[in-house]
């Protein structure tokens, strides 16, 4: 059964570094489920060091393509970014107005962000001050805003101001991107109010970041959101795209709009393999004999996980019932707190480092640990800073920190011996759940495993 598919259209620059530009469109655009036409102005020999030369596309080349676009789809938004100079921003005002293109989002790119190169023809400026008019929702950052309305963005309070005199000029809505504000960046909306997103200040995952969520604003709109809910889908969508940014070139980091995507079909894989490494604790009928009292746990983690809910585990953990190991419920993600954490931790030391296990602390596990040549490191929880008692979940990720401080490298297995009412635990941490779960099932003394089923 045919269905159509919801069409937006990008108009802009080809960057090299498949990054920005209507690359970055592209693929924001179908991880939002939305297909994309193209309209090309400019081609950027770039890469995540700067821009090193730009090819401007003729006037009659630019205004055909948006002909042969809007004569044959129904474009439910159009997203423009890079136009470059007067004549070419002139071509799109004019397909804009001839074709009555609706929900449209402009990035107004005047610089390139990893050397601040100028990437427009400062004569087109006062063309698209007039495309305002007719634009849903402006973009630009505070250096934009300046340059659109000549008012000095240095503060919150400022980007209302041009934010203000944006709206005089046309523009439905405003969002100006990237305000310093103190130690955090802000994100100043304004359409019917004014609101602000504010979040931390990242310094290189942000190559192709301007293009990605101006897209998020068009796919929105062109998926029938309101605006006040673009904002808040986009901004959800640009710090999930920033939080996966990936190292493609010896400059910025660049943003990953496929975050998403990626991560959905990551988590039927990593489902998929804690229940194949739950079967085989529950089929070792003596497992039982290293659980600990809390429990056991079996987690995964998926790749660029950011929190607990990236982490799938054993929903109730596994228990010694009279002898046998038995989980309490199916696998998910967010089932595990504790050992999602420790995964979470360990992994900013060493990223591939995204299954763990925990089981009872004995020196005869330990003494097994080290039998099979596993990196042990251990913490104390008398040392716990108090400052680090008090936040709640903090603890474990701290333990974990200092375990692999003291071993100098990434340890293999993590153990604590607990204090007044805290057990005493070992965890091991490996690649995969089938991983962890066989070095502990090595834990299991011989003379239990030739009784076992």
């Amino acid at each position: 059964m045919s269905h159509n598919s919801i069409v937006a259209l990008a108009i802009g620059g080809s960057s090299t570094t498949g990054a920005a530009g209507v690359e970055a469109d592209l693929k924001t655009f179908a991880a939002l489920g939305v297909h994309s036409a193209v309209v090309i102005t400019a081609i950027a020999s770039q890469n995540t060091r700067g821009v090193q030369k730009i090819l401007y596309l003729p006037r009659e080349i630019v205004s055909q393509q948006m002909d042969s676009v809007f004569s044959d789809m129904n474009v439910r938004a159009v997203k423009i970014g890079m136009l470059g100079n007067r004549e070419i921003t002139e071509a799109v005002l004019d397909g804009v107005k001839k074709w009555h293109a609706r929900n449209i989002v402009l990035d107004p790119v005047m610089t390139a962000q990893s050397d601040s190169s100028w990437l427009i023809e400062k004569g087109s400026i006062q063309a698209m001050r007039e495309l305002l008019e007719f634009c849903t929702v402006v973009t630009p950052n505070s250096f934009e805003a300046e340059r659109l309305t000549g008012v000095k963005v240095r503060s919150t309070s400022d980007a209302k101001k041009a934010a203000k005199a944006l709206r005089t000029k046309g523009a439905e809505a405003v969002v100006i991107k990237g305000v310093r504000d103190g130690g955090m960046i802000s994100d100043v909306t304004l359409h019917k109010n004014f609101r602000i997103f504010r979040k931390k200040m990242v310094g290189t995952g942000t190559h192709g970041g301007g293009c990605c969520f101006s897209s998020a604003l068009a796919a929105s709109l062109a998926k029938g959101l309101e605006v006040e809910e673009a904002f808040e889908a986009s901004e959800k969508f640009i710090d999930d795209a920033i939080g996966n940014s990936v190292r493609i070139g010896k400059g910025l980091k660049a943003v990953e709009p496929m975050a998403m995507l990626m991560k959905d079909a990551e988590r039927c894989v990593v489902i998929s393999d804690v229940e194949a490494a739950l079967g085989e604790v529950e089929s070792c009928m003596r497992f039982s004999s290293i659980i600990p009292e809390v429990g056991t746990n079996i987690v995964y983690a998926i790749p660029y996980a950011r929190s607990t809910e990236d982490v799938a585990g054993v929903v109730g953990r596994v228990r010694n019932a009279m002898g046998r190991p038995e989980s309490l419920g199916g696998v998910r993600f967010g089932a595990s707190s504790h050992l999602a954490r420790a995964v979470l931790k360990m992994m900013e030391f060493d990223s591939s480092k995204r299954a763990a296990v925990n089981v009872r602390l004995t020196e005869a596990n330990l003494k097994s640990c080290r039998k099979l040549g596993l990196k042990i490191s251990y913490y104390e929880r008398g040392e716990e800073p108090e400052s680090v008692k008090r936040r709640e979940g903090a603890t474990i990720p701290w333990g974990v920190e200092s375990a692999v401080k003291m071993a100098k490298g990434i340890p293999d297995v993590v153990y604590q011996r607990g204090e007044v009412g805290k057990e005493p635990s070992l965890i091991i941490f490996g690649n995969n759940p089938g991983e962890v779960v066989k070095i502990a099932l090595k834990l299991i003394p011989p003379a239990l495993l030739k009784n076992s089923p």
